[in-house]
Formats: structure tokens, sequence, C-alpha cells
């Protein structure tokens, strides 16, 4: 894992505390991670050769037959 270490003003850490600014970045970093991740699958998908929309098309429409085979009496 790598170390950071950045200035931040003094009076931003008074003003929102030094926890706060930490939790922050965490999350920022949580969400950079996950949107990295998000397109580093998008790039396997397209190279994968595999046609995404028709997976996904055939998925709710097999989830759809389920849905209904299993229940009818919602579908009234």
């Amino acid at each position: 894992m790598t170390v950071l270490e950045f200035e931040i003003e003094d009076q931003l850490v008074k003003n929102m505390g030094l926890h706060m600014i930490k939790n922050f970045l965490s999350r920022q970093i949580a969400f950079l991670k996950v949107t990295y991740l998000g397109e580093k699958i998008s790039q396997v998908i397209q190279h994968s050769g595999i046609d995404h929309d028709k997976e996904v098309e055939e998925a709710r429409q097999e989830a759809w037959q389920e849905y209904k085979t299993k229940n009818p009496q919602n579908l009234q």
C-alpha cells in the first residue's frame, strides 16, 4: 500500500476536523477504485466478443417468464 503525504490548509482542518477529511478522502478513493474497475470490466466485455446487450435482454426475458410462471396471480 502506498502512503500519500500532502498539505492541507490549517483553517480547513480546524473547520472540518481531521477525521472528517480522512473519511472524505477514503470515500473518494473508494469511488475512484469502483469507477476504475467498472471501466476495466466494460473494456473486457467489449473485447470478449460477447454481445452484452443481447445477453442482458435474454436474461431479462428469462426472468420475466419465470416470474409470470411463479406469480400468475400478480398479472391480473
